[in-house]
């Protein structure tokens, strides 16, 4: 288990996931390209380090995203609107959500409600969300990218 000090500095393109976890005294896991971290912050406190570092907030990088798309819940995370972002599994309030950032995956489901998730470079990882959520969201998260990604090559 690889500890981190500033955990919203592992929060880049390479990040495939971060989601809760509740062992020792850690409560998120990130699991990048290159490894495997865990942190004593929170998810949210996280993701919300990961938009302050390109000039913005949690709350307003969903604000924007939800009115630019039109996205009332479960709107997807543009981090660094012009390179990456996340989607989550659940309410981004719900303790137990998951964020799956813009890899390409595929999606085997286990049962209703829980799925796992394929990334290309071999990693995978069980998550509470049907097949048809989990590529319904892929899906928001890539079109909200092209979107803004296109909104702002035209200025």
């Amino acid at each position: 288990m690889k500890d981190i000090k500033k955990s919203s500095g592992m929060i880049d393109n390479q990040t495939l996931i971060i989601e809760p976890v509740f062992k020792d005294k850690a409560k998120t896991r990130i699991v990048t390209t290159h490894g495997t971290y865990y942190s004593e912050e929170s998810t949210l406190n996280i993701l919300e380090g990961a938009c302050n570092r390109y000039a913005s907030t949690l709350e307003g990088r969903l604000k924007a995203t939800k009115k630019l798309m039109n996205y009332s819940v479960k709107t997807p995370l543009l981090i660094e609107p012009n390179d990456f972002g996340a989607f989550p599994t659940m309410s981004y309030r719900n303790l137990e959500c998951v964020w799956i950032f813009n890899h390409p995956f595929y999606v085997v489901e286990l049962s209703k409600g829980k799925s796992v998730i394929h990334f290309f470079n071999g990693i995978s990882v069980t998550v509470n969300a049907s097949k048809h959520v989990l590529l319904k969201q892929h899906q928001r998260l890539h079109t909200s990218l092209n979107i803004y990604g296109m909104y702002h090559r035209k200025k």
